[in-house]
């Protein structure tokens, strides 16, 4: 109970910023019987009926207020293996925030280990290229959890992919090269790490998203949490605050991009319910991507 609670106070958060246009929250569809159904109210405070008629009793009562009647499984809370006592808040994503944002970034950023050494030169480089289009374009859908040490884990999302990769060709890809100049080297000579991402800001063609990928999941999202965090319900709560903000603006699928390679990044959206999306025709061979509908 405690955990949906916290669900829906972050939600309410949200929706207190003015985020969600009153003519589409009228619309989502909603389970058949609610607190708000003729009757249903009464029923259940009346202890007349016997208790398995209300399927789920007042947790399900509390879930049922959010728009997501089809992600049960983000619900679902493995026990820890020993007590503990860390209390996770979620909150919408502030502008105070960002410089918090971009170190977690950094530190989940070699397939969700720490990747501080390989930026020292650049520390922000890897967030600009993450994250920062995200809290600079789309922040109305960003979120960031909190424990008594601070941020330690952000959702990020868009709501219309399409749109905002042009936001970013436009807003956004411009200011990364003015603010990180084309390595000049030999074509002999090896880029690090680092002189690779620069370099790529100054690629002619952006990926483009295919549009069976964008039919079936026009958000994009991206999510991540710090290693120290092993209670898996943090990033299913995270994500289940994300899908309510884009289902409650209209949209019914989100995807994300991982690279090839990234075992762990692959394991940790697999484990949220995200399945890769087959694209035989899709060249790429960085990437693939993994969506989820609800």
């Amino acid at each position: 109970v405690k955990s949906v609670i916290s669900l829906l106070d972050s939600y309410i958060k949200w929706i207190a910023l003015g985020q969600a246009p009153s003519s589409t929250l009228a619309v989502i569809p909603s389970p058949a019987f609610t607190w708000f159904s003729k009757g249903y109210k009464e029923a259940f405070v009346s202890g007349e009926q016997e208790p398995w008629l209300f399927r789920g009793g007042l947790t399900a009562e509390l879930q049922r207020l959010l728009p997501l009647d089809s992600v049960s499984d983000l619900f679902l809370y493995k026990p820890p293996e020993s007590p503990c006592s860390k209390n996770y808040s979620i909150r919408p994503y502030a502008p105070r925030d960002e410089t918090l944002v971009y170190e977690i970034c950094r530190k989940t950023c070699d397939d969700g280990m720490d990747g501080t050494q390989v930026f020292t030169d650049y520390p922000n480089l890897i967030g600009d290229k993450l994250v920062g289009s995200f809290l600079c374009l789309s922040n109305e859908y960003c979120f960031v959890v909190e424990d008594e040490n601070g941020i330690c884990g952000y959702a990020l999302a868009a709501l219309d992919a399409q749109q905002f990769s042009k936001k970013m060709e436009v807003a956004w890809k411009p200011e990364l090269c003015l603010k990180y100049p084309a390595p000049c080297k030999e074509p002999s000579e090896m880029l690090t790490p680092a002189e690779e991402i620069m370099n790529s800001f100054h690629a002619s063609q952006p990926t483009a998203i295919p549009e069976v990928v964008y039919k079936h999941h026009p958000s994009r999202v991206v999510i991540s949490v710090l290693p120290s965090i092993t209670d898996p319900s943090v990033s299913k709560r995270l994500l289940a605050c994300v899908l309510a903000a884009l289902k409650a603006n209209g949209s019914h699928g989100v995807f994300s991009e991982v690279t090839v390679g990234d075992k762990n990044v692959l394991d940790f959206y697999s484990k949220l319910g995200f399945l890769e999306i087959a694209l035989p025709d899709f060249l790429a061979d960085e990437v693939f991507f993994l969506g989820r509908a609800f």
